[in-house]
């Protein structure tokens, strides 16, 4: 069985065919010469194939050996793409952040309050109904309605999250609006219920994402219920309950033990920890 093409066999067959022999190659490696010709003979055995001749003043490159050269041309320019970059100092770290629907809305709408292209970090932004795994490092940080519970996991609780009902400030003509009301999985989350057990018989219009509803009432044709981060970020909108007790949940950062002193993700958790504790609004022009 044919091993694996060592990539160090490749780099090292660069050198030696760009060099056009040990010798020089050698100098600019900093590899010996006899270390060099076993690692070219081990990449020849790798690849089945004979890529110099040996001559008495170097070694001339076959036509596998030609075609090969102009593949790892390529490799060895990437590579040094890849060197510069690294050494421009913006190598950084991607923290990836999960939340619902209406905070990652929040976040974004935000971002000057927590990120800036300075950082240290960039973020990546996941809509996450589900709750993806922070254990299994799916993510860097989760927004969540409540305290961690595994011990693998760090928590830092950053506010409070209410919802009230809200419907728009002009209702056309026709009587008031009916409710609007949440289908498939959003039917069984606390708001989908709460509609359902006290204005289920008042539902006119159905959807199964609430950020669907926000146009519908702002238009004046139902009434649902928001979190006021949102419902109170926009001036077309009045309350019409005051904020629901029994919908009131935790808001917290959740990270990995392991992860929760790493430079970057102490920056991110830092800074929106920040700015969530300001109780801050959707822009209601994002």
């Amino acid at each position: 069985m044919k091993r694996n093409t060592d990539w160090e066999d490749l780099r090292l067959f660069l050198a030696v065919a760009k060099a056009g022999g040990l010798a020089g190659a050698a100098e600019k490696t900093g590899v010996s010469a006899a270390t060099l010709g076993r690692r070219v003979s081990a990449l020849e055995k790798s690849l089945n194939v004979r890529l110099v001749e040996r001559e008495a003043r170097g070694y001339r490159l076959t036509a596998a050996g030609r075609d090969l050269l102009l593949h790892l041309e390529d490799m060895d320019q990437a590579a040094r793409s890849i060197a510069t970059w690294r050494e421009s100092g913006r190598v950084r770290r991607r923290i990836r952040i999960s939340a619902g629907d209406w905070t990652t809305r929040l976040l974004i709408d935000n971002i000057a309050g927590f990120w800036s292209p300075g950082s240290d970090w960039v973020p990546e932004f996941l809509v996450d109904l589900r709750n993806r795994d922070v254990a299994r490092r799916q993510i860097d940080i989760g927004v969540r309605n409540d305290r961690p519970k595994q011990a693998w996991l760090a928590g830092q609780k950053v506010g409070q999250v209410e919802h009230a009902a809200y419907q728009a400030k002009d209702v056309p003509p026709g009587g008031e609006p009916g409710w609007i009301g949440l289908v498939e999985d959003e039917a069984h989350f606390p708001t989908g219920l709460w509609l359902k057990e006290n204005h289920g018989e008042e539902v006119d219009i159905t959807v199964n994402n609430a950020t669907l509803a926000l146009s519908l009432v702002r238009k004046g044709y139902a009434r649902t219920l928001l979190p006021t981060f949102v419902g109170d970020a926009y001036p077309d909108l009045v309350r019409i309950t005051d904020p629901i007790e029994s919908l009131r949940t935790e808001r917290w950062l959740v990270m990995h033990q392991d992860e929760r002193h790493e430079p970057a993700v102490r920056h991110a958790v830092s800074a929106l920890a920040r700015m969530l504790k300001q109780d801050p609004l959707l822009s209601p022009d994002g």
